[in-house]
């Protein structure tokens, strides 16, 4: 006669499957510090411009007395910290 196996209660597989998703979602979520005076050898981009838009570009930092790549940095901290990066 064949002898079935048959699963041990599932009801304690799904208890501790509870169990762990309570524990994930109690853990509060870590965020990343990073540096902001870091070494800038992380990533590069290219990014093409038009005429207008590097006319533009050109423009405000002849105002601001900053670089190009600096003005866009500036442009991308001033987003972030004004709570419209998120």
């Amino acid at each position: 006669m064949v002898k079935r196996r048959e699963r041990a209660a599932q009801t304690a597989d799904a208890d501790k499957i509870e169990a762990f998703a309570a524990l994930a979602e109690s853990m509060p979520a870590q965020k990343l510090s990073l540096p902001k005076d870091a070494k800038r050898d992380y990533k590069a981009i290219r990014v093409p411009f038009n005429e207008f838009e590097f006319t533009q570009l050109e423009s405000l930092c002849e105002k601001t007395q900053r670089s190009k790549l600096n003005m866009i940095r500036h442009a991308l901290s001033f987003y972030a910290e004004n709570g419209l990066g998120e």
